[in-house]
């Protein structure tokens, strides 16, 4: 039989069979059903996607983290193209990500859907999972991979004990699940709901403990990925690195943007994201030049950077080193950004898409985000909190939040006190 786990983490890497050319286990032994590629002395974990990439990006982090509390082996489902578009096929972890290394680091093992099931494949596997949405919701929570997965998904709620609080459940309240004396005590008088296509129900799989969705789960605190001490980031997360390749693509087009030569060493500089698309939605009737930090708000926090890193760390930023990535679509506002002397990439005029896909705008912007020694973001964007603690767990650096909302850059009242 091929081996690709030891019985405890650390013997895991003399076990294990990786393609060289994707660092990932070869674990296919029958191209059908997920169930049946399980491992008989393995005990799994894993969950499903949906939320948008940076979101998604996070609750594989927490199901690694969970896997880890819990003794069980993370299964990595792919990313699922919601803010790409829907007719883009899922991306997996592994492409985006240097798996093996992160392995290494966490001293871990970690599979990924792919490795278990052939993602071409058309056989459905019918499984019993536990929900955390519908403890505050109505039904579970939905997600395109139940059909690019071929899973038909019967849920159970978890139980009210592992609710934290503001929608979030407890790494230890789930990983409680993954045990016989505490499945045993939330069985008790939980119902199986009815799967959304045979309508089998089914209790939670013993083997692999499955939730419907694990971005609203915390070992303290509701949404402490904002928080320094956050168990998921320090443990799992700050040793997610990006794939080799990946990087040396947004190198290439990181020195592209700073008209540097090609090999040429690329300077230190200040890396943006300023978010604006759905942000701008939540600002109501209130005009958006009132809610959303200017142009002029954010030249002051890029001034601040440079003077924090030229203070705290002795480090120099020429003023022309700065580099946007924003959702913003409108003409005159990058007119302002070119009149600061910032650079930004053009993924229409590098034709991204047609070379590389539709993923790939947002996975060279999230990774020239974490290059930069310095950072600026957007107060309440994903995407913002995971680039600034990249920044500086990664390079040592530093960086803000521009903040924004209704009436926050609105005129003062002359007349007021």
């Amino acid at each position: 039989m091929l081996r690709h786990l030891g019985t405890s983490p650390g013997s895991a890497w003399s076990t294990l069979s990786t393609d060289p050319q994707r660092g990932r286990y070869k674990l296919i032994l029958n191209l059908g059903a997920l169930v049946e590629n399980l491992r008989n002395d393995t005990k799994y974990v894993t969950t499903f996607l949906d939320a948008g990439w940076t979101n998604d990006v996070m609750t594989v982090i927490n199901l690694i983290y969970l896997g880890m509390v819990s003794s069980r082996v993370p299964v990595l489902p792919p990313f699922s193209p919601m803010h790409v578009g829907f007719e883009t096929e899922n991306f997996h972890f592994a492409d985006i990500f240097d798996l093996p290394r992160l392995r290494k680091a966490i001293e871990y093992p970690i599979v990924e859907w792919r490795d278990l099931k052939d993602p071409t494949g058309n056989t459905q596997d019918i499984l019993g999972c536990w929900s955390c949405w519908a403890l505050d919701n109505p039904n579970p929570r939905g997600s395109r991979l139940y059909y690019t997965l071929h899973m038909d998904v019967s849920y159970t709620v978890v139980p009210h004990s592992a609710r934290l609080q503001n929608g979030h459940t407890s790494f230890w309240g789930l990983a409680k699940l993954g045990f016989a004396d505490g499945r045993e005590e939330a069985l008790r008088d939980a119902k199986p709901r009815p799967s959304g296509h045979h309508r089998v129900e089914l209790l939670p799989n013993e083997r692999i403990t499955c939730f419907d969705i694990l971005y609203f789960v915390a070992a303290h605190d509701p949404f402490e990925w904002e928080r320094e001490y956050s168990p998921a980031w320090r443990f799992v997360g700050r040793h997610a690195r990006f794939h080799p390749n990946m990087v040396k693509l947004a190198e290439q087009y990181l020195r592209r943007a700073f008209g540097l030569t090609e090999g040429g060493p690329i300077p230190k500089f200040i890396s943006m994201h300023i978010r604006h698309g759905d942000f701008k939605g939540y600002c109501g009737d209130a005009p958006e030049e009132h809610c959303l930090a200017p142009v002029s708000a954010i030249a002051e926090a890029v001034d601040q950077v440079r003077a924090s890193l030229r203070s705290q760390l002795g480090i120099s930023v020429s003023s022309g080193h700065v580099l946007v990535t924003s959702d913003e679509q409108d003409p005159a506002w990058w007119a302002q950004i070119d009149e600061r002397g910032w650079v930004h990439v053009d993924h229409k005029a590098e034709r991204t898409i047609e070379k590389h896909g539709n993923w790939f705008p947002t996975f060279i912007d999230a990774m020239h985000q974490s290059m930069g020694i310095g950072f600026v973001g957007t107060g309440g964007s994903t995407m913002s909190l995971v680039a600034l603690k990249r920044v500086v767990d990664w390079n040592g650096g530093l960086g803000v939040m521009v903040e924004w909302g209704v009436g926050k850059y609105a005129p003062k009242n002359s007349n007021s006190s």
